[in-house]
């Protein structure tokens, strides 16, 4: 490109320059796209298994480039077309040159980096950071049309000077895969951090209180185990909430509310009522009369229930387990031909859709006063979602792969998000704490 982009070959240095500037924006162009595609596919695949391959490959490509392993590099030997410059027009035939080398794959590689990019832009999993990030190359691509000829006239002596150091650059990216080796390497451990809090299942927190549903012996009960003091059990029950020293939990005559500290009962609902969720004095549950579940909303500390009913599906449909926290009410709604996850702003009445989808399932939200976190079920794995409220980005806090082992019901309290990962299998669950 060196040689291509000369006054001569341009016909005058205005042409020059306006031929170097669309090669620039095509390179640039091409290379950002190329990024935005892998990092979309990344996201598809699930970030983590991305990350240790694209070490491994930077590990390779380091050897290879340190002279230590002779491993060859997948390419295409083309250059790009010659004859464009004789035959297409100017702004044309420079922004296919700028288009062509900014893909990468059609053109000659003489070091492995552009590979060790590709994987790197696949393990960032998002569009447009990978898009950002991948223009960098399409940006080298550009100076290299311009930064050989500082100190020399001619682009065949530029062009000789360069390949004098190859041997020099060779070893300067070596150097550069080796960091890329570390820094890929410890990215997964940079994320959210996930450790287990054992068996059970429906977890429910609040501050350094955690609450989770156990089946022992056939028989189900609730676990509340406050930070440092001793846990408190509750049996038959089902499904818990907590509120500081309120629970209340499912069982067979319906809702429960009881100050778990004392062992004393606050409120009782018997009827077709499941999965509670407690932000004292209001309470919401799933009302289902066999033919429509509705998610109810009330104030348990009238004497009196004033249900609100806020979201109502056919029984053949789901409005899975609620959360109510901080103001928000959250739900998520299954019915054929698509799922969502739905918040309610009790103090302005808002609707929000956090999301919506009729390819994949979104289900079991878990919400804050800032926050909020659900599952996302898709073909290659589950993934636990987080979204702050008032922004558009959601992130990945953990990936779980395939279809043997899922994330179920979620619980959320400050910077740490509670999930079940369940087995069907095995029909064994376990709840994991996630730190971000």
């Amino acid at each position: 490109m060196v040689e291509t982009f000369t006054p001569a070959v341009c016909r005058s240095r205005s042409r020059q320059r306006l031929a170097i500037a669309l090669f620039a924006l095509a390179a640039l162009a091409a290379s950002a796209a190329l990024g935005a595609a892998l990092g979309f596919v990344g996201g598809l695949v699930g970030t983590r298994p991305v990350l240790i391959a694209a070490a491994a490959l930077a590990f390779l490509a380091a050897l290879r480039e340190a002279g230590v392993l002779p491993v060859p590099v997948p390419q295409s030997r083309r250059q790009v077309p010659e004859r464009w410059q004789y035959e297409l027009p100017l702004p044309v035939w420079s922004a296919g040159y700028g288009a062509g080398l900014g893909l990468g794959f059609l053109t000659y590689q003489s070091v492995a980096t552009f590979w060790v990019a590709c994987a790197a832009a696949l393990a960032l999993g998002k569009p447009v950071p990978a898009a950002c990030c991948f223009a960098l190359y399409g940006a080298g691509r550009a100076f290299m049309t311009i930064w050989p000829r500082r100190r020399e006239p001619s682009g065949p002596a530029a062009v000789e000077r360069l390949v004098g150091r190859a041997s020099f650059i060779g070893r300067a990216n070596a150097v550069v895969l080796g960091v890329a080796v570390v820094l890929l390497a410890v990215a997964p451990a940079a994320g959210a951090a996930v450790t287990s809090v054992g068996r059970g299942f429906d977890p429910a927190a609040d501050g350094q209180t955690l609450a989770r549903a156990r089946k022992d012996s056939g028989t189900r009960k609730v676990v509340v185990a406050p930070a440092g003091g001793s846990t408190d059990t509750v049996t038959p029950a089902n499904s818990p909430a907590l509120d500081g020293d309120y629970l209340a939990y499912e069982d067979d005559q319906g809702i429960k509310v009881i100050d778990w500290r004392l062992d004393t009962s606050v409120r009782e609902l018997d009827g077709p009522y499941s999965h509670p969720a407690l932000d004292y004095p209001l309470l919401a549950y799933i009302r289902d009369d066999g033919a429509n579940e509705r998610l109810v909303l009330t104030d348990i500390s009238k004497p009196s229930l004033d249900e609100q009913v806020i979201a109502s599906v056919r029984s053949a449909a789901d409005l899975g387990r609620p959360a109510l926290r901080g103001g928000r009410l959250a739900w998520h709604r299954i019915v054929h031909g698509g799922s969502s996850i739905n918040v309610l702003n009790l103090g302005t009445d808002e609707r929000r859709t956090i999301k919506r989808t009729s390819i994949w399932m979104e289900s079991n939200p878990s919400v804050t006063s800032k926050r909020i976190v659900w599952v996302e079920h898709r073909p290659q794995g589950s993934y636990l979602r987080m979204k702050w409220f008032g922004s558009s980005k959601t992130k990945t806090l953990m990936h779980v792969n395939g279809r043997q082992t899922l994330l179920w019901t979620t619980a959320l309290t400050g910077r740490t998000a509670y999930v079940t990962k369940w087995t069907p299998s095995t029909r064994k669950a376990v709840v994991l704490r996630v730190n971000f």
